[in-house]
């Protein structure tokens, strides 16, 4: 076992973080922790009353020969109260059936947000998303987990007091025989969870690659190739290899975690059970020093007791459990974001120029720098075209640009000030972006295209003018729903599929709909052919009169429109000008012209 598990329980964290789920319910419905121990303390009377004092009392009662009205009356009372019980019981069911989405909205709400917040380099670190995954995938039931732990806390302790006192007045040693189990899960009670999570862990990361494996074979992104290629035997291989992990996590803890339930069983069902039964025989049937009412509560409750005491001992260390779960949770919602909305700085002001000085950037883990000292400005009104190869750097300056990362070296100014100096959302809102790795959502078009619910009709007219320049509107007007189609089958039959390139229309028809200073494109038309891009191109810039553009593009045609035009090469501006002077130039922007120009269909109509 490694270090980790060595070390002593916290119980102060513990107990931190399982008050702070308690929190979390407390916040979203104050009503679901009431009802719920309210209802633990009178669900645990009402098991005394039926479960153990009703038989006490009637046996010796009648034994002893008391009064048939005075039983009859008391049992009555018994019955009474369980009645009212059972109804409190059905009704706090339903509020809290009710109540439970309640919860889940508002801790899922917690998540989305803080997953939206974050910044975008977490998700490029694999262990601050393994950590998001195993905070999201189980945060609304461990909520609820905490919570009936305590509930159980509750009950047991109502329940021992009743049924302990009666057992103490019958015969001390028979308590000292139910604390038993208690004893052993004090001696092996933190090794047999430290188990249970290790295993948990061990299973949703490799179960994490497992359920990737399934995605590939149902979801239609993958089906072409699975229909077409070998792929599906790599995946089935990688299937069969995600097996072999979990069944060795099984071979690796199940043997351990099997031993310590059976050494359990026998304390519990041999030592405690049958030595209970036996000593209470012999005291009732010999010894005849025990009334039968006496000997049934004990051959009736010493199980529930010792079961009771032992599970007071386990909840000790599901706060621990739990902890350790929690410890996830609170490591992603506190998670410090350092490009963090701050409501008192100044928002953007009428744009006007962008400054990039000395830019440079590395990814965490890389050792190589995606940009190095970039130098780069932008007028309002420019039409900018960033082109070069693969690997070049276009797409993390366009990410740098809008601030979805800070630079390593060098700032970006607007208007003269770092961007870092005003309001995120402000500056954000500058920005209309196509991005080259865009997504369509699982809703409708409209709202794919407006990026935000609440559409209303005007904005219907928005978008049909938008889809109209994209050149997809004459597909979308076949639909029954038109633009509140919903996009894809995946949660409705009567839903539209597009191919690649309707849907790059409709991701473009984005930046038409918007209203933003500054649009971006990241290689908008790379499913789309020549003619196509090239009346897309005409129309982006006739919507995007007096905006500024900035746009980058494998296929050199459309720098041909613009103002002014980077070529990068291994995170560096290598050349810079218009169309026509970077030609002259006969540099790399020259050659990689001359390698295209023989695809253009008309390359003198692409070049006016």
């Amino acid at each position: 076992m490694n270090k980790k598990n060595k070390k002593k329980i916290n119980w102060g964290r513990a107990l931190k973080n399982n008050c702070y789920m308690l929190g979390l319910i407390a916040k979203a419905c104050p009503g679901v922790l009431v009802v719920t121990f309210v209802s633990a303390v009178l669900g645990a009377i009402n098991s005394f009353l039926l479960n153990t004092y009703l038989y006490k009392y009637a046996l010796n009662a009648l034994q002893e020969g008391k009064e048939l009205r005075v039983i009859i009356i008391t049992l009555a009372c018994m019955f009474t109260y369980t009645l009212v019980y059972v109804i409190y019981r059905n009704i706090a069911g339903c509020y809290l059936e009710l109540r439970h989405s309640r919860v889940e909205v508002y801790i899922q709400n917690l998540l989305q947000k803080k997953a939206v917040e974050v910044d975008l380099a977490c998700f490029d670190n694999s262990a601050f998303y393994d950590t998001y995954v195993k905070a999201t995938g189980d945060a609304t039931n461990r909520a609820y987990t905490v919570m009936n732990n305590v509930a159980d806390v509750i009950w047991i302790t109502v329940n021992l007091i009743g049924v302990g006192y009666l057992i103490i007045t019958i015969d001390p040693i028979f308590l000292l025989v139910a604390f038993l189990p208690l004893f052993y899960t004090l001696l092996i009670g933190k090794k047999r969870n430290r188990l249970r999570y290790e295993y948990d862990m061990q299973n949703r990361e490799v179960a994490r690659q497992r359920d990737y494996v399934r995605r590939t074979f149902y979801l239609s992104d993958f089906s072409k190739e699975m229909r077409l290629t070998e792929m599906w035997k790599v995946m089935f291989r990688r299937m069969h290899s995600s097996v072999d992990e979990l069944k060795g996590i099984v071979k690796k803890y199940g043997y351990k975690m099997m031993f310590f339930r059976y050494m359990f069983d026998f304390v519990f069902d041999i030592v405690v059970y049958s030595g209970s039964i036996t000593i209470a025989a012999y005291k009732t049937l010999v010894a005849k020093n025990m009334l039968l009412g006496d000997c049934f509560v004990i051959i009736n409750s010493i199980t529930n007791v010792a079961s009771s005491v032992n599970h007071i001992g386990n909840v000790f260390f599901k706060l621990d459990e739990n902890s350790l779960y929690v410890d996830n949770l609170r490591a992603f919602l506190e998670y410090e974001v350092h490009i963090a909305e701050d409501a008192n700085a100044p928002c953007v002001p009428n744009f006007e120029k962008l400054e990039l000085k000395g830019l440079s950037f590395r990814y965490d883990g890389q050792t190589s720098a995606a940009l190095s000292n970039v130098d780069l400005t932008v007028h309002r009104g420019d039409r900018i075209a960033i082109v070069g190869h693969n690997g070049a750097g276009k797409t993390t300056l366009i990410k740098l640009l809008q601030r979805l990362y800070d630079p390593s070296d060098g700032e970006i100014l607007l208007n003269g000030e770092n961007i870092k100096n005003y309001r995120l959302s402000s500056y954000r809102e500058l920005f209309g972006t196509v991005f080259q790795d865009y997504r369509l959502f699982a809703t409708t078009i409209a709202e794919n295209v407006m990026l935000r619910g609440n559409i209303t009709d005007d904005d219907r007219e928005t978008v049909k003018d938008a889809l109209l320049k994209s050149g997809i509107y004459a597909k979308v007007e076949t639909f029954p729903g038109s633009v509140d189609t919903t996009v894809t089958k995946e949660f409705d039959d009567s839903g539209a599929v597009f191919s690649g390139g309707e849907a790059q229309k409709i991701s473009i028809a984005r930046i038409f709909a918007g209203k933003q200073e500054i649009v971006i494109m990241d290689e908008p038309t790379s499913a789309l052919d020549p003619i196509a891009e090239q009346e897309m191109y005409c129309n982006m810039f006739e919507a995007c009169e007096g905006k500024t553009v900035i746009f980058i593009s494998h296929r050199l045609s459309s720098a041909t429109m613009a103002d002014r035009v980077y070529m990068f090469e291994n995170g560096k501006i290598v050349e810079q000008g218009t169309h026509s002077e970077l030609l002259k130039m006969n540099g790399k922007y020259a050659d990689m012209w001359h390698k295209q120009a023989d695809t253009y269909a008309d390359t003198e109509e692409v070049t006016v």
